[in-house]
């Protein structure tokens, strides 16, 4: 890895980690609906909590999308720009 990534790789990197968010916070969700189906088994406040960065993995996701489409929009440097 360089010290200076495209954006389009930093969008990636972001949409990535954004799946692994949202993924954890699936299994978190899942998880924590457990106690619906099983009336005698109290799990933790936490578990809530965790369950509750599914929204943010997906926030993640959409920020690393809106990262690669705007660095594939604007010219690199060094080339010409493309007429429109």
């Amino acid at each position: 890895m360089t010290g200076q990534d495209s954006p389009r790789a930093a969008g990636d990197r972001i949409m990535r980690a954004g799946a692994v968010v949202t993924v954890v916070g699936l299994a978190c969700t899942l998880v924590a609906m457990l106690p619906l189906v099983v009336p005698g088994l109290s799990l933790p406040s936490a578990l809530w909590f965790l369950a509750m960065i599914t929204g943010v993995g997906l926030a993640m996701v959409l920020l690393g999308l809106l990262v690669s489409a705007r660095s594939r929009r604007r010219p690199r440097t060094g080339e010409p720009p493309v007429p429109r």
